[in-house]
């Protein structure tokens, strides 16, 4: 839920497809697809769905991975 004029700030995993995680952190077993997608992707559906995108970003916390970030606001 967002109020009207509400800031939302998104992160998620960055890149291209998806793959099967079966352990979690701390080797806890799961069963999840991980869907990674590109800052672009997720500002388009933001606008798509009238929100105003001020700020995307792609960052490397360890190497070989990357992580997203869209700021907008509604």
């Amino acid at each position: 839920m967002l109020r009207p004029g509400g800031t939302i700030l998104l992160g998620f995993h960055a890149g291209q497809g998806s793959r099967l995680k079966t352990e979690g952190y701390g080797g806890h077993p799961m069963n999840v697809y991980v869907h990674r997608r590109s800052p672009e992707r997720i500002a388009a559906w933001l606008l798509a769905a009238g929100f105003t995108v001020e700020a995307e970003m792609v960052h490397h916390p360890a190497p070989n991975v990357e992580g997203g970030f869209v700021f907008a606001h509604r």
